[in-house]
């Protein structure tokens, strides 16, 4: 079957192609870069001795370097001495998060187990106020304030109230 020109060309011209059309690219390209931007002002170069005060010459601003010679004369306050150490003995405050106080002891199971489902360690704690038994449910212990906060917006996010109580 005989060639036609509609089917290809040859790669010959497919490479004069190629070369002509990089050779204009970098012909404009060469030509927009050499061009000066209209808008553009002529720029001032500073004088390599330092001024004391910036000032302005034939719309071009003169900066002012003399900052540098003020760092070899400024003198940094250290600090009088080293402080101590946070005592290593005193055990780190242990928090524990209080969800409810209820009268009886079923109420206090039933948050207790809402409370287990929510995975948090809970317990219930009873307590004796005014010849009246309390049962008081707690979740802990945490060890951190980070942990703590995280512990209470976890409790407020599923509607539960929540006092934190330092036990050391």
């Amino acid at each position: 079957m005989p060639k036609t020109k509609t089917q290809s060309s040859s790669p010959r011209q497919f490479l004069l192609g190629l070369i002509l059309g990089l050779t204009l690219g970098a012909g404009v390209t060469l030509v927009l870069l050499g061009l000066p931007d209209e808008g553009a002002a002529p720029v001032a170069v500073a004088p390599t001795t330092p001024t004391t005060a910036t000032t302005s010459t034939a719309g071009a601003e003169v900066m002012d370097w003399s900052f540098y010679d003020l760092f070899p004369k400024a003198e940094v306050a250290t600090v009088g001495g080293y402080q101590s150490a946070k005592d290593s003995q005193t055990p780190p405050p242990v928090f524990h998060l209080q969800t409810g106080s209820f009268s009886t002891s079923r109420d206090a199971d039933e948050r207790r187990a809402a409370l287990l489902l929510l995975g948090l360690p809970a317990f219930i704690e009873p307590k004796v106020v005014n010849n009246q038994t309390w049962y008081r449910v707690l979740v802990g212990p945490i060890e951190t304030e980070t942990s703590l906060n995280r512990v209470q917006a976890l409790l407020a996010n599923n509607d539960f109230e929540s006092m934190p109580i330092s036990a050391r």
